[in-house]
């Protein structure tokens, strides 16, 4: 029948196919927007931190590290929340489009998301942040330290492919597959029907924490179904930062880079109006580890991104598709990342101190807070700041496109 045909071409074109980058800019910038209104900004890392401090506890490492007591439990941490809302999210669109099927890479790949996992998590914690809590975060929330991640992560990418090309050329060993368990089988209807019940299950999840008479549970509620929305958008869209930061260097294609630029476009104005009238949500992304702390953490973070062929987001969400690849990544970096935040506070590297100096700012040994607004003492500079960068960043994208001038691979 006609209209049965009809409707599947609209599930297709919802659930199957890929959605354009502006699109998942446009719906990315909306959600970063939303969950900034609710009452916090997007975060990953924080998430993967407290998954890795549950580790150390349980093998008996918090105490040397110098972590006292257990940590907050994964389903009362907020960050932590709203990775297992986009890892839902991510399951559940994989298994609608019939995209989610375990995928054995070669043993090199598998030891190259470990150390990708091992650099992102060692970048994040000197950036406070990974591609999202350090970048996006802070850029949308404008504190400088986003900036000089992004720097770093630009300088860091391109380290990282010219490191990939050596490899290709000089190891050979560990690039067949151990075992060809990766191929989806268009013909597993079940999969839909799973995914219809895994969204089921996350809003029903959510709603129930909303409905709660516990204020904390309430907040938890939304973070969980905004969490569950970024997963569904970036696997339709397979939207990864590492691409956005990876292609113009490897293939001179920027439609990814300006996916990202339209959604920080969108979060940079929504987020300042946000602020503007009163929302204090910006304090959470206000990190002290401008310049040094997010240019060094951005580039050591931009190495890992490529090693791993995938961000922090960007892992999560094709860890739920089935590479394992990714799920390896994601253990090392959140252990890592555990690790290296507990020494670089034991070291007195990472603690907050008042900055006697600029009265309300705090800093770090990797640097200072640089809250746009007030150091400017102007709404008006800090947009053009921030809205100059993204244009220089834009300018550059095209270029490259037309000319290829920063493509590393010839």
């Amino acid at each position: 029948m006609e209209w049965v045909k009809a409707l599947k071409r609209h599930y297709d074109k919802i659930f199957v196919e890929e959605w354009p980058g502006t699109i998942a800019g446009i719906l990315l910038g909306f959600l970063i927007v939303l969950i900034f209104a609710w009452g916090r900004t997007w975060g990953v890392q924080g998430g993967l931190n407290n998954w890795g401090d549950w580790f150390n506890y349980l093998i008996g490492l918090s105490k040397p590290l110098g972590i006292s007591g257990p940590p907050e439990s994964p389903l009362r941490n907020s960050t932590s929340l709203m990775s297992i809302g986009l890892l839902l999210g991510a399951f559940a669109a994989a298994l609608m489009s019939k995209q989610f099927a375990i995928r054995i890479p070669p043993p090199l790949e598998m030891v190259k998301g470990a150390i990708g996992g091992i650099l992102m998590g060692i970048g994040a914690t000197m950036s406070m942040g990974c591609n999202v809590g350090g970048f996006i975060a802070p850029v949308t929330s404008f504190n400088m330290s986003g900036w000089g991640m992004w720097l770093g992560m630009i300088i860091g990418a391109a380290l990282g492919i010219k490191i990939l090309l050596w490899e290709m050329e000089h190891i050979s060993w560990g690039r067949k597959n151990i075992q060809k368990f990766s191929a989806t089988d268009k013909k597993d209807t079940y999969k839909p029907f799973l995914g219809i019940l895994i969204y089921m299950a996350a809003i029903f999840w959510g709603v129930r924490y909303l409905t709660s008479t516990e204020e904390g549970l309430k907040f938890l509620g939304g973070v969980l179904l905004i969490g569950t929305a970024f997963g569904v958008v970036l696997h339709r869209s397979r939207f990864c930062f590492s691409r956005a930061f990876r292609d113009p260097f490897m293939i001179g294609d920027g439609s990814m880079t300006k996916g990202a630029i339209l959604m920080i476009l969108i979060a940079i104005l929504g987020n300042a109006l946000l602020i503007y009238n009163g929302s204090h949500a910006y304090y959470d992304a206000l990190t002290p580890v401008f310049w040094a702390g997010s240019v060094l953490g951005g580039i050591i973070f931009g190495m890992g991104m490529i090693a791993a062929g995938g961000c922090a987001s960007g892992s999560l969400w094709r860890a739920a598709e089935g590479h394992i690849k990714l799920m390896i990544t994601i253990v090392f970096f959140a252990w890592t990342g555990s690790v290296w935040k507990a020494l670089l506070v034991k070291w007195d590297i990472l603690q907050l101190h008042m900055d006697m100096t600029r009265p309300g700012s705090y800093l770090t040994k990797l640097g200072v807070t640089f809250y746009m607004p007030k150091e400017f003492h102007s709404w008006f500079w800090t947009l053009v700041v921030s809205l100059g960068l993204l244009a220089i960043w834009f300018v550059l994208v095209v270029y490259n496109e037309a000319t290829e001038k920063f493509v590393v691979v010839k």
